[in-house]
């Protein structure tokens, strides 16, 4: 089935659903080889008795679909893409419980396929919407790199990406980063009664960021081992309830402003948020991309109409202290962290 690359839009939401495994861009294509062609490179033996279509990574015999369902119209689990099979992607059951318990407030909701282990899930999101919303762009080994504040190693912004912020110093990135310092350990809380552990989300950000660096310094060999995606621009567009909590939305293009001709792949450029993260979801519909943090992590779209904020913890550049706020249904007022001059907790 034939796709018209203009029509492409991307949908990243970091939501429910576990991301495809690390690296995996389209397997036959890499933007940084003009030798490349998109073409399927998996052989045509059968599939073993004890595969199950898209749930098992090594064993399977066929490469994924870069389209998606939209390559499988019959919906048999089989696409067809570039001349040759496919396998659509399928995710994963979620793991057996006696039920799935919810908690709520004006604008979040956490479940079992939502879960926030130890607060990280979440800020890691929100950092690759702060990245696309304030760098305009997800090239992490540009615009991030590896520090040492004293406390141990810490995933810190670049003169390259500070010098892609409109302030020159990406308050909303910062910020993010900022929970990383220990004094914010144990100060910050998540919907489900989640509280951030600072030494945590150092550890999984510089382990992310290391595999990211790995995986772009694979050489351009058209497969599964590198990190291929093309130049590109990211703008918001809008934002909305999402499946685990707030999707942002942002449209995806060349730095020309024309259309982008492979924008699935830009799924390899959030290694370092952790795409098994349950918060992140790529999907490919357009030229539309989309992430499902935590609300209140990322100004832009962070916006209330009531007279109090449901949410825990609030980045902007409007000072909020003081002001109502709901955090796990109970009515707060928004304090100033002490380690960043635009976090507030609802204190």
């Amino acid at each position: 089935m034939r796709f018209d690359g203009r029509s492409q839009a991307i949908i990243l939401s970091v939501g429910s659903v576990a991301l495809l495994a690390a690296c995996s861009g389209d397997p036959a294509f890499d933007p940084s080889d003009p030798s490349d062609t998109a073409s399927d490179t998996a052989s045509d033996t059968a599939q073993s008795a004890d595969v199950v279509l898209g749930t098992s990574w090594q064993a399977l015999s066929y490469a994924y679909c870069i389209y998606g369902a939209w390559s499988d119209p019959d919906g048999d689990g089989w696409g067809w893409e570039f001349n040759h099979s496919c396998i659509v992607y399928k995710a994963p059951p979620p793991p057996p419980s006696g039920g799935t318990t919810s908690t709520s407030t004006s604008s979040t909701s956490t479940s079992q396929n939502c879960a926030n282990p130890e607060g990280t899930d979440s800020v890691m999101a929100a950092l690759a919407v702060s990245a696309a919303n304030e760098l305009k762009r997800w090239q992490p080994v540009t615009d991030f790199a590896i520090g040492n504040q004293g406390y141990g190693e810490i995933l810190v912004l670049t003169g390259a990406g500070k010098a892609r912020c409109s302030d020159g110093f990406c308050y909303n990135t910062q910020a993010l980063l900022d929970l990383q310092k220990p004094q914010a350990e144990g100060q910050v809380q998540f919907p489900g009664n989640v509280i951030l552990n600072a030494g945590a989300l150092r550890s999984r950000l510089v382990a992310k960021f290391r595999e990211q660096q790995t995986c772009e310094q694979q050489p351009s060999n058209g497969g599964t081992s590198n990190c291929p995606a093309e130049p590109h621009q990211l703008i918001f567009q809008r934002s909305e309830k999402g499946g685990c909590d707030t999707n942002y939305y942002f449209v995806a293009k060349k730095p020309d402003g024309t259309p982008l001709q492979y924008p699935e792949q830009l799924k390899n450029k959030l290694l370092w948020a952790d795409r098994v993260n349950p918060y992140i979801d790529f999907q490919s519909v357009g030229e539309v991309v989309s992430l499902d943090p935590t609300y209140g992590l990322d100004d832009v779209g962070s916006t209330s109409t009531g007279t109090c904020m449901g949410a825990c913890v609030k980045i902007g550049t409007t000072d909020v202290a003081g002001s109502c706020c709901s955090c796990l249904g109970v009515t707060k007022t928004f304090r100033r962290a002490v380690w960043n001059t635009h976090t507030y907790l609802c204190l």
